[in-house]
């Protein structure tokens, strides 16, 4: 079994997501998740580890259609409702 991601394009985006003042949360990208060709697993190809040890995966699409609106708050939103 090789090391390679699967596929050319991932399906997931990874973050490390800190808090910032008044609860507002900054996403830094730290890598990619790629789906198997048979569906049945992802590999997660991590270009840095964050010490908290936590790992956000966010779809590619989710992420881009919030930029687009100009609504990053909406995605911090989700991201709390998601530890809750």
């Amino acid at each position: 079994m090789s090391d390679e991601p699967n596929s050319k394009n991932p399906s997931h985006l990874a973050y490390q997501v800190s808090k910032g003042k008044e609860g507002q949360a900054y996403f830094n990208r730290i890598g990619a998740a790629f789906p198997h060709k048979d569906g049945n697993g992802i590999d997660v190809v991590l270009s840095s580890v964050p010490v908290d040890g936590r790992v956000t995966l966010r779809t590619m699409q989710e992420r881009l259609d919030d930029l687009r609106e100009g609504n990053a708050e909406k995605s911090s939103q989700r991201e709390q409702e998601a530890e809750r």
